[in-house]
Parts: C-alpha cells; sequence; structure tokens
C-alpha cells in the first residue's frame, strides 16, 4: 500500500497540500498501514531510500582571470545509473555484431552502434589484455539552441546516454534514456577585446570543463569496473567515449577544426554536396601530435596545429581519453 499511494500522489498531480490533508485524517494512515503520514515524510523517504540520478556537483574553472562554476554529475555514476535501470534490461546490448543483407555475407548492414565497426575494433583491442570485458560505449550530446536559464545567468546543457541501448529507445525521450551530465557556462568574455583571442579562449573554456566532467573515464577506461545490470547479472565493464552528437557549429567547437570545413575529412568546402569526390578521413594521430607540440612553444604549437588542419585547443577534452 505504501507505493501505490506514493505513486498515485506522484503521477496524478495531487498537491503536497492536498496529500498532507488525505493522510492526515483520524487514523488513516494506521489502518492502511503507511510509513509516512504527510507529504514531507513521504519525500524523505524518496530522496533518502530509492536510488536516483546521481546529485549535481560544483567545480570552478579558471580560464583568462575569470573563475567560472561548472555544474555536473560523476560521470561514472550516470553511466551506472543508465546501465543498471530495470526498463532497459531486456534490451541492452553487450557485445557487437555483424548483420548481412545476402547469403554470402558480402553486404554488411549498419543501424545500430554495436552493428558498426568501431565497437568491433575496441573489442578487439580489449580482448587483447581483458578477455570477455563489456565495452559501455558513452555518447556525449547537445543542442546549442537548448539554452538553460538561471535567473540571469545560462548555460548550455550536455547530456550522456550508453550504446548499450538500442537507439529505438535511446531517441525518444520518453523513455528517459539520457541524462543531463553538465551545465556548460556561457560568456562572452567581452573584456579581451581580439575577436581571435576571444574565440579561443571560449573554446579552451568548453574543452576545460568538459576535461574536468570526463576524467573520470581514464580510468575506468582503462581499468575497468564491475557493473550491475537491472537484474543483477555482474559483468566488467570498460566505459569508453565512442561519440559527440551536435549540430555543425558544436562539430567545429569539439574537433577544433576550422569553420566552414568537414569536422571528418578533408573534401573541399566546394565539394560538400558531391557523392563521388575522393576524400581522406582526417588523421588522429597525425592531429594528437600536433596537439602535443605544446610542450615545445606557443609558435610551434600553432604551426603544427595549423599542418594538421585544426585551431590551436590546450588539451581538447577527447586528447588522452582510451
Amino acid at each position: 500500500m505504501d507505493w501505490d499511494i506514493a505513486k498515485w500522489a506522484k503521477l496524478h498531480g495531487a498537491s503536497s497540500t492536498a496529500l498532507t490533508d488525505l493522510l492526515e485524517i483520524d487514523g488513516l494512515s494506521e489502518h492502511i498501514g503507511l510509513s509516512y503520514r504527510n507529504s514531507k515524510e513521504l519525500n524523505k523517504i524518496i530522496n533518502k531510500d530509492l536510488h536516483g540520478q546521481p546529485k549535481f556537483l560544483c567545480k570552478q574553472i579558471i580560464i583568462a582571470s575569470e573563475a567560472f562554476n561548472v555544474f555536473y554529475r560523476d560521470i561514472i555514476e550516470c553511466v551506472k545509473a543508465l546501465y543498471s535501470d530495470p526498463d532497459f534490461t531486456d534490451f541492452l546490448v553487450f557485445a557487437p555484431e555483424r548483420l548481412y543483407a545476402d547469403e554470402d555475407q558480402t553486404i554488411w548492414l549498419f543501424h545500430d552502434m554495436h552493428t558498426g565497426q568501431w565497437w568491433w575494433d575496441m573489442q578487439k583491442k580489449l580482448d587483447q589484455r581483458c578477455p570477455g570485458a563489456t565495452i559501455v560505449p558513452v555518447i556525449i550530446s547537445s543542442d546549442k539552441t537548448q539554452v538553460t536559464m538561471f535567473r540571469n545567468k545560462s548555460a548550455y546543457p550536455v547530456y550522456l546516454t550508453i550504446g548499450n541501448i538500442p537507439k529505438e529507445i535511446r531517441r525518444k525521450p520518453s523513455h528517459r534514456a539520457h541524462i543531463l551530465l553538465v551545465y556548460l557556462p556561457t560568456t562572452h568574455l567581452k573584456h579581451i577585446t581580439n575577436k581571435a583571442l576571444r574565440h579561443c579562449t571560449i573554446t579552451n573554456l568548453c574543452h576545460a570543463c568538459m576535461s574536468r566532467v570526463l576524467a573520470p573515464l581514464n580510468a575506468a577506461g582503462n581499468d575497468g569496473l564491475v557493473m550491475s545490470s537491472g537484474d543483477s547479472t555482474r559483468r566488467h565493464c570498460h566505459p569508453l567515449f565512442a561519440c559527440f552528437v551536435g549540430d555543425y557549429p558544436k562539430q567545429l567547437l569539439v574537433t577544433g577544426v576550422k569553420a566552414i570545413e568537414c569536422p571528418k575529412c578533408n573534401i573541399p568546402t566546394n565539394k560538400f554536396k558531391s557523392n563521388t569526390t575522393p576524400f581522406n578521413i582526417h588523421d588522429l594521430h597525425a592531429v594528437l601530435d600536433a596537439l602535443a607540440a605544446i610542450d615545445e612553444g606557443d609558435l610551434a604549437f600553432v604551426q603544427a596545429c595549423c599542418a594538421a588542419g585544426i585551431q590551436p585547443i590546450i588539451h581538447p577534452f577527447w586528447e588522452g581519453l582510451p
């Protein structure tokens, strides 16, 4: 009866005052065996005893002599919350698959993350040092148009989901397969008069915030951790940063690619609409080598980044992730 009354109160729009007035009817709570006698006691039980989403933390990031408060959740706890959610237990995917459109198995079908090449490649690398481990692909997404206002301040929300949840569930907001991970601070840094320097500083602020939030993925991705799914099955899991989902401006911000260029390949800008122009995927190793040149001085760093086709970002958040 405890659960039924609480469910009715929270899902049918009963106000706190109405619920308290109902439960304070003489002898009602004792007669039906409730463990709470008013809405305040019910909320206390919910907040203390029921498992929910991780609490927000606050960290101060200093960029260009200005301090910014970043509100975020522990990313490992967010991954565990989705992975252990009983609503997803029957649908979770734990290993990559290959699906073919013909009997000769020459036409490979791609329709979800576990059918793609990335999961296969990462599973092979992981099995070499940790056979049988389970990959938990971490998917980060953000929509710059969804600005959240806090009185006179604003922030960009960044969300998290995992690739083990099929996209048919992931893409529907009603299934709540995404968790709000962090609010990125917004600022115009008007005290920086140089436009190029201001843009570069804002980019570095974004990456500094995301680096702080995603930092726990380094140890968890390399060493792994034991996680329980909704059916209490325990597996040795490795949460790995898989991809970032965002509009074109956000892709430029994350990858560091220059404006009007492709974030993925070197196709000429005037050939974007062509499906026959040859292209090459950006060389990640060349990009990482350019970023490592920061230890050689500012001029060498800028020149190396220019040669690699990226902006001079100081330690982008994805630089050291496994």
